[in-house]
């Protein structure tokens, strides 16, 4: 006979309702709660009130109290619901190497809500907005096209590509938390209070971008951008300078493979057009040179801009990209490659064509004049970044020495010669350690891409002595021609690679 008291359908039900989950004891425990619940502990990193005039929304960042754990990127890719790899928050190192004093911080950095946005003023479609309440510049995903232009002019390396969806994202100070009274998740996760959120006034931002100052040490300018962030407690060594841990970093910057090809077609046909019409313009059409020279520069123009659309995430939407031309020195370099393009077919259709001379002549003088054009705009779109290595000096004779070795191969070989041989001269001088004003571009080129230089010197020299032997044999222009080229691509590969990309600090090994 059992002595175990007899249990029905129904007390076993009673039972199980009387045994919750831990998903249904936090919701009963929760379910009359009206603000949130940890806001007892993170009133204090809020404002109670709204930035007012003159005034917007900051980080500020406890440099003592970071501890580097991480806890403020991970809440941010899980509530913002990153992909695998993408981060809107980072975490660095800043050391100071003198021995016994050696003194080690972290950095964890996110948007730094510049009260200057250069993401904003460079994109062309117009995909940034800086909220005039809160200061907070945010991202627009729908009206972004992939172009990854914010990525450069960005001095802080905040704009992150997402290849999956073809846009660049970033954070927006999670403004959707701040406008309920919430903090954001960086915030809230954070162990030790390091990040908080400050109201500050935007003449102090000002202030504070003068005579070369930076975030921290191995940031850019804040002239730059202006940004809003503020950095506390930052500890030195006496006598040993402070330092971002992955200064001696030589990893070559990112390669824009359809943006080498589209930089160098397009000043290598501005250039064939320009001379193409100088020349007919000195000889005559009879001497000038032949239709097949006028038709290779268009169908390079053409084969430039083509190559360009292979740079954007959202090709088909590359329409929009004219809608900051008022700003954006891209929107106005796609603007007048497009407008050179048609002007490019319309001076060729001339030739065949039995029109006024004045008629002729202005065409010409168009398509040569909008070659130049897009190609200073493409200076300029660089220049815009404000890295050093892309100065307007440094840019210019580049893409002008490119523009004048290739476009006068075939009708002045002796001015290409002279080109080039300038622009391998000039080269030669930037690789060189000893004399470059670029020192971290030099070692780069001598290290990581010494294959790539040495490439590029190659063909420089074979294009050289081509280019040289055409002037008695008119044959081996084309060769020549064809070698320039390739060997153009192979510079503006190093131009892209051996950049010093201004950044955050970032860790002892370099990532």
């Amino acid at each position: 006979m059992s002595l175990a008291p007899a249990r029905n359908l129904i007390d076993e039900l009673l039972a199980d309702q009387q045994s919750l989950t831990a998903v249904e004891r936090f919701s009963q425990a929760h379910r009359d709660t009206t603000t949130p619940v940890l806001e007892s502990h993170y009133r204090s990193l809020i404002p109670l009130s709204k930035p007012g005039p003159g005034e917007q929304y900051s980080f500020e960042v406890d440099l003592d109290a970071c501890s580097g754990c991480k806890a403020c990127v991970t809440a941010c890719h899980s509530l913002n619901g990153l992909d695998d790899g993408e981060s809107w928050r980072d975490v660095g190192t800043l050391v100071t190497p003198a021995v016994p004093e050696a003194v080690q911080q972290t950095v964890t950095s996110a948007c730094h809500h510049c009260s200057d946005p250069a993401c904003a003023n460079g994109c062309p479609t117009l995909a940034y907005e800086k909220d005039a309440d809160t200061g907070i510049v945010s991202h627009l995903d729908d009206q972004c096209i992939g172009c990854q232009y914010c990525t450069m002019t960005c001095p802080y390396e905040v704009p992150k590509y997402n290849d999956r969806l073809g846009i660049v994202r970033k954070c927006d100070m999670c403004q959707s938390r701040l406008k309920e009274g919430e903090a954001p998740a960086c915030v809230q996760a954070c162990p030790s209070e390091a990040i908080r959120i400050r109201i500050v006034p935007v003449e102090v931002i000002h202030n504070r971008a003068v005579n070369g100052n930076t975030l921290v040490p191995g940031a850019a300018p804040s002239a730059i951008t202006k940004p809003s962030t503020t950095f506390l407690n930052l500890r030195g060594s006496a006598g040993s300078a402070t330092m971002a841990a992955d200064e001696s970093n030589l990893a070559p910057a990112h390669a824009h493979l359809p943006l080498v090809i589209m930089l160098v077609l397009t000043q290598v046909a501005a250039g064939v057009l320009l001379f193409d019409v100088v020349a007919r313009l000195m000889s005559g059409e009879t001497a000038g040179p032949g239709k097949w020279h006028a038709i290779l520069g268009a169908c390079l123009a053409i084969a430039g801009l083509i190559a360009a659309t292979l740079h954007l995430g959202r090709p088909l939407q590359a329409w929009k990209s004219f809608l900051g031309w008022r700003k954006s020195w891209l929107s106005r370099e796609i603007l007048v490659f497009g407008a050179w393009s048609g002007a490019a077919f319309a001076y060729v259709a001339t030739l065949w064509l039995e029109l006024p001379k004045f008629i002729e002549n202005g065409v010409a003088l168009g398509a040569a004049a909008s070659g130049l054009a897009g190609v200073y705009c493409s200076v300029m779109v660089y220049v815009f970044t404000k890295r050093p290595f892309w100065s307007l000096p440094q840019t210019g004779t580049r893409f002008g020495l490119t523009l004048l070795a290739a476009g006068s191969c075939f009708t002045f070989p002796v001015l290409s010669l002279i080109a080039l041989a300038v622009k391998l001269g000039f080269e030669f001088y930037l690789r060189d350690e000893a004399r470059s004003p670029f020192l971290h571009s030099a070692k780069v080129i001598n290290g990581p891409l010494r294959r790539l230089w040495t490439g590029r010197l190659i063909s420089g020299l074979t294009a050289l002595a081509l280019i040289a032997g055409s002037i008695a044999i008119p044959a081996l222009a084309f060769p020549g021609f064809i070698i320039l080229v390739a060997g153009e691509c192979l510079a503006r590969a190093l131009y892209f690679q051996a950049v010093k990309e201004p950044k955050m600090p970032g860790n002892i090994t370099g990532s």
